[in-house]
């Protein structure tokens, strides 16, 4: 009977023990649930954005998606802030034609989404110097956006510019050494 009275206390220890870890794994999930939910809003974000941009060609989507300070980094290029930015991609718009872009690959993590792109266009307009070839250029990217309050405020993109500029006719020569 003494037995009884001391084994009261100790299954209420117990059961305290497991309510306090079942409210800390539930709190966890809780993290990792909002984490995945915002994760999967970013993803679509960078989707509307790409979709926006290359296949609707429409130019409102950068003040849409995108921070006043966004910042590009580039294989050949920095821009710092929307309206910089808006005028380089009035370059290349007017310069490819009928362009369409396909996701390959997106992973998020976190405030950062990186994707893997195809982008096709028709170079229907100079670019560079570069006169119309009507060529149909194909170009592949890797790009990571980090994203804040649900707009791109950074990207990070490396662009085959080499194959893109093979594929507009030009060559690759070694310099001439100097005499």
């Amino acid at each position: 009977m003494k037995l009884y009275p001391c084994a009261v206390p100790f299954v209420l220890l117990l059961c305290f023990s497991f309510a306090c870890q079942d409210k800390t794994a539930m709190g966890e999930l809780e993290k990792y649930r909002g984490q995945a939910k915002l994760e999967e809003h970013n993803k679509e974000v960078v989707k509307r954005y790409w979709d926006g941009k290359w296949n609707e060609r429409r130019p409102g989507v950068l003040d849409e998606l995108q921070t006043q300070n966004v910042l590009y980094h580039g294989t050949s290029m920095q821009m710092s802030g929307l309206e910089e930015y808006k005028k380089v991609y009035g370059i290349f718009a007017a310069a490819f034609q009928d362009t369409q872009l396909t996701i390959e690959g997106m992973i998020a993590s976190d405030d950062k989404v990186m994707t893997r792109v195809k982008l096709t266009g028709t170079h229907k307009g100079e670019f560079e110097g570069i006169p119309p070839t009507g060529k149909v250029l194909t170009l592949n990217a890797f790009t990571v956006f980090r994203l804040v309050d649900g707009k791109i405020a950074e990207e990070w993109e490396v662009l085959d510019e080499l194959g893109m500029m093979q594929q507009l006719g030009m060559e690759l020569k070694p310099k001439e050494a100097k005499k």
